[in-house]
């Protein structure tokens, strides 16, 4: 059992950071890759639930907080990978689940996967 995640960032070493952060943790797995937000917006919109969507804030085309919005209902756990400050996000988007400071460490990222897990009682096969 895993649970998928979709990665949406318009910069190529943020994404390759967070997939590989992903295949560091057994139960979790990369389906979905954009670098564009209006290709993930189509994509995610028309297909099925996602569990956890990590997504940047500033991105061409359209920014992170209104892809949030409009794909809140397709995705499970919404987890934004920025380096804009957490409380700007905040302001501007107060539903996601989490916040990752770019650059994110893996020690960060396996302790905020691990966090959303326990609190929502997920479970996890080995």
């Amino acid at each position: 059992m895993y649970y998928n995640c979709s990665i949406v960032d318009d910069e190529q070493h943020a994404i390759e950071a967070l997939n590989d952060y992903i295949k560091e943790i057994h139960f979790l797995k990369v389906t979905n890759v954009f670098n564009n937000p209006l290709d993930a917006l189509k994509t995610i919109g028309n297909g099925e639930k996602v569990d956890f969507l990590f997504l940047d804030i500033d991105m061409d085309g359209m920014a992170g907080t209104e892809l949030s919005k409009r794909l809140r209902e397709k995705a499970r756990f919404v987890i934004y990978a920025s380096s804009n400050l957490e409380h700007e996000v905040r302001m501007l988007d107060s539903s996601y689940e989490c916040y990752l400071g770019k650059p994110i460490s893996m020690k960060r990222f396996a302790s905020t996967i691990e966090t959303i897990v326990r609190l929502n009682n997920l479970p996890i096969a080995n």
